[in-house]
């Protein structure tokens, strides 16, 4: 049984953990009270945080939560001193004082003390009490970074997530929100894990503290992540048919985590390019690094021995940087950089994600590229084959090229507008193109279309329509129009691409495409 004993004598403030083996632990506070420092927030009970928070400021910042663990990882004993050590980064988002006091007592509480490195609170949310700040940071091991002009308010988790990151010493990074409470024995499972596999990026199984009653809600542990062609994350239940076993103490495999809080080796955390500083919501950057671990040499886990609870807020009080703009932005970044020619299938399933702007991703790419990662057709065939193409409609998908740098482009505005050459650039969607097995060549919605006297020989992009002025075939290096049998030609650049006469040996006629049958090529 554990016994939590506060003891505010003398102005010394220590807590006294006295676990279910009679081990003794004594937390030092030094001269932080934890009563008065909620006697200063009792205004705060009449605000909106998302979750009843007069209900939060009466229950104990000390309470204990049932420990429901299988038994075999209660008694699991581990020689914490071999341990690495943590950095425990949390962003703070618009929360209530108790409920992060409970955050970070309860991780004070719960984890062996030699392991707790540094506990790193990055105040994303705005507020500006520096008293507020001040008191958390005369915590032992605590540190509170809320700086408003390196940290700008609402800038988003992830950039605060890289300020924390930058700060941390410790051997293992722990990435978490503020609203929560750690369970018994959460810290232990995470940091063995890495330190068998360096490569690894492990989260608990996540549990759920309820908004109004804020009763601790065990969550079942037989679960792992996926996610669809949007790129929404959905949990889903282990069975036969996902061919996994699953042993109550054993790590889950999944192909993404969806959580409030992972960790992962530091180095091996900046091997990967850490978080894509473009980004700006928490969920964007767990799916990028989930991805990222799998296709450039690592796995992703769940470990069921380790829980974590945090609060499942109202839906009206999401902060206001994660709208769906800026999520949808987000995960275009996502897309772009790691699903390859795959990507078609995340613009189909979001169109809106097309008109939204993304921002250069040449340094992500360029990072994919130096790490030598898998493609994400590897990530399909090896982790996640359940997510299956939404058709097989399409004959090729990418990037028409002539020479070694010129690819076929459009201009976008009011159609029709014209086809044409320009620079390759990866940056640059309207060079995307499908050419479906029926005949039609896409890209953003229209088709490539000729007719000799409505368009005068030139190649455009028109609404598609199924007439058989937009099928075309291929013949060797050449892109024939069915109706005319001429070829399109660059020739005539400078204005844009026309139908000629076909010529084998013509260079300005000849095309290469990505390999037929083959998304993933570029």
């Amino acid at each position: 049984m554990r016994k939590s004993i506060f003891d505010a004598r003398n102005g010394v403030h220590i807590i006294t953990e006295i676990d279910r083996f009679g081990e003794v632990h004594s937390i030092p506070l030094r001269n932080f009270n934890p009563d008065n420092f909620l006697k200063n927030y009792r205004e705060e009970r009449n605000k909106d945080y998302g979750y009843n928070v007069n209900k939060s400021f009466n229950i104990p910042w000390n309470r204990t939560v049932a420990d429901q663990r299988p038994q075999s990882c209660k008694y699991a004993l581990r020689p914490t001193k071999a341990l690495p050590t943590a950095s425990i980064i949390i962003v703070l988002q618009n929360e209530a004082p108790s409920v992060v006091l409970r955050m970070v007592m309860s991780i004070l509480r719960q984890s062996p003390p030699n392991l707790v490195k540094e506990i790193l609170i990055v105040d994303d949310g705005g507020r500006e009490t520096d008293f507020y700040h001040r008191s958390l940071s005369t915590i032992p091991k605590v540190s509170v970074y809320a700086d408003h002009k390196t940290i700008p308010e609402g800038n988003g988790p992830v950039f605060s997530f890289l300020i924390g990151a930058e700060k941390a010493t410790g051997e293992v990074l722990v990435f978490m929100n503020g609203a929560g409470e750690v369970n018994n024995g959460w810290l232990e499972p995470l940091l063995e894990r890495i330190q068998v596999r360096k490569n690894v990026v492990v989260g608990p199984v996540i549990d759920y503290i309820n908004s109004e009653t804020f009763k601790y809600e065990f969550t079942s542990t037989n679960q792992r992540a996926v996610f669809d062609w949007g790129l929404s994350v959905k949990w889903q239940q282990l069975t036969t048919e996902t061919d996994m076993i699953f042993k109550k103490t054993e790590p889950i495999v999944t192909p993404v985590f969806e959580g409030s809080v992972m960790a992962v080796d530091r180095k091996h955390f900046e091997r990967l390019g850490k978080f894509d500083p473009g980004l700006e919501n928490w969920g964007a950057a767990s799916l990028e690094l989930s991805l990222k671990s799998w296709m450039c040499g690592g796995t992703v886990e769940i470990l069921s021995c380790s829980h974590v609870g945090f609060i499942k807020k109202h839906k009206r009080s999401a902060t206001k940087k994660s709208n769906s703009v800026s999520v949808i932005r987000d995960l275009r970044r996502v897309a772009e950089v790691w699903l390859d020619g795959y990507k078609r299938f995340f613009y189909a399933n979001r169109p809106a994600a097309r008109m939204t702007s993304h921002g250069s991703m040449a340094e992500r790419r360029k990072m994919r590229g130096q790490m030598k990662c898998q493609s994400f057709k590897w990530y399909l065939d090896n982790v996640l084959p359940q997510l299956k193409p939404l058709s097989d409609d399409d004959f090729v998908y990418g990037r028409i090229r002539q020479g070694t740098d010129m690819c076929m482009d459009i201009a976008l505005g009011h159609v029709p507008v014209l086809a044409s050459l320009s620079q390759c650039s990866e940056e640059k969607n309207s060079q995307e193109w499908t050419w479906k097995k029926k005949g039609m060549i896409k890209n953003h919605g229209m088709c490539l279309t000729a007719d000799l006297k409505e368009t005068h020989g030139y190649v455009l992009m028109q609404y598609c329509n199924g007439a058989t002025s937009q099928l075309w075939f291929r013949q060797n290096d050449l892109i024939v129009h069915e109706v005319t049998k001429q070829c399109i030609d660059s020739h005539k650049a400078e204005m844009g691409l026309v139908l000629s006469e076909c010529e084998d040996f013509i260079q300005s006629q000849r095309w290469t495409l990505p390999k037929a049958d083959n998304v993933t090529s570029q």
